[in-house]
């Protein structure tokens, strides 16, 4: 049942899909994927890598009136 779901969605390259996984759950594949530790206090850490946060560089355009005709914002 779960994996029509998705097919009707498009996604259809499929291989093990996991589906509303409890916290725990979560925790225990991070960790047996070695994606993860647990911290000395119990707090799951993860290391994100090299590209952490936002770009310094990124501009995000506000909608606003002095400005939203000039723009083509499409659906949104």
């Amino acid at each position: 049942m779960r994996n029509e779901k998705l097919k009707a969605l498009g996604i259809t390259s499929l291989g093990q899909v996991h589906w509303n996984l409890t916290v725990p759950e979560l925790v225990e594949a991070s960790l047996k994927r070695g994606e993860s530790v647990l911290s000395n206090t119990g707090a799951l850490s993860v290391e994100t890598g090299k590209y952490t946060g936002r770009s310094p560089k990124d501009k995000f355009i506000v909608d606003e009136p002095s400005i939203h005709d000039e723009i083509a914002w499409g659906s949104v």
